[in-house]
């Protein structure tokens, strides 16, 4: 299913739906925010301060493998 793909979806009694999993695996996130825009309901994934600061862990990881600098080391080198 592409980006553009269209489902249709059913509301229960409870005014539940259920996403199918192909359109989960592609969100990359368990919360998302709801909103009314234009007579339609938008879903757009939020990332969780969990999620955030485990992508930040990878970033630092990826970071330091590749030769990053840390603060103090770019004001020194830079002479900030």
């Amino acid at each position: 299913m592409t980006n553009s793909a269209s489902t249709i979806l059913a509301v229960s009694e409870r005014g539940q739906i259920t996403i199918p999993m192909v359109l989960r695996k592609n969100l990359r996130s368990k919360h998302l925010v709801c909103t009314f825009e234009n007579n339609s309901v938008v879903l757009r994934p939020l990332q969780t301060k969990d999620e955030f600061l485990e992508e930040l862990k990878g970033a630092k990881k990826d970071w330091v493998k590749n030769g990053g600098l840390s603060l103090s080391r770019m004001k020194k080198k830079y002479s900030l």
